[in-house]
């Protein structure tokens, strides 16, 4: 089956499912209604450092709790550190340890947004040695980091710039570990199979040992079919 890993769309692929990004808002928005928008979805939920709500964190974080507790849940997340958007480090940071404690109480795997903070998110890692599995998604970064995250046992998670020649994606595909990728389509409106024929190209396989590396890697985040 293919999986995409992290959508912002809840379109699932023929013969196959998408985990939704539900971005947990600012305050106004109940966790029932999130739920009922995705009745019988996959989604993943958190807080995005782009709409932490500086002056209701508080209840911002309770709304997540709330609703990431669902079965509906897979994954915690997209949750991280921009250093381009969003207020301070120390309040992202703040924010994204707090959405690591929850998932490690809810024995869920974190979905991270990182731009341009990879030491910061190796000294989170380092701090909380957190036991549930962390996974970057849209990587598109140089080499030297990716073999970084991965000697730090992240997961990494590749979208659209697969699909962009001389990007450094495609350059970092194939140095990693098939049994440390996923693949997914973020914020565009295409289909995962596209990144899918492109990955398994780069990766010198078939499309359905691709589905199955990533079915295998799925498992291995603790979460179920």
């Amino acid at each position: 089956m293919f999986l995409n890993l992290h959508s912002h769309y809840d379109l699932e692929p023929a013969g196959g499912r998408v985990i939704a990004n539900v971005i947990i808002p600012c305050i106004g928005q109940e966790e029932e209604v999130l739920l009922a928008d995705y009745a019988g979805k996959w989604v993943s939920a958190g807080i995005h450092p782009w709409y932490i709500d500086e002056l209701n964190y508080s209840l911002q974080f309770h709304a997540t709790v709330e609703f990431a507790g669902k079965e509906a849940v897979k994954m915690i997340g997209e949750c991280g550190l921009d250093r381009l958007r969003g207020p301070s480090l120390d309040l992202q940071q703040r924010v994204f340890e707090d959405q690591i404690h929850l998932a490690e109480k809810l024995k869920k795997p974190v979905i991270i947004h990182c731009v341009k903070c990879f030491s910061e998110l190796l000294m989170v890692k380092k701090k909380l040695n957190p036991t549930v599995p962390l996974v970057v998604h849209g990587f598109n970064n140089k080499a030297d980091v990716a073999r970084e995250l991965i000697r730090h046992n992240f997961y990494l998670s590749f979208g659209a710039a697969l699909l962009l020649d001389g990007s450094n994606a495609q350059k970092v595909l194939s140095l990693i570990p098939e049994n440390r990728i996923f693949l997914e389509t973020d914020d565009r409106d295409i289909p995962v199979e596209k990144i899918y024929e492109k990955a398994a190209l780069l990766k010198n396989v078939s499309v359905n040992q691709l589905k199955e590396i990533i079915f295998a890697n799925y498992q291995s985040l603790g979460n179920k079919f």
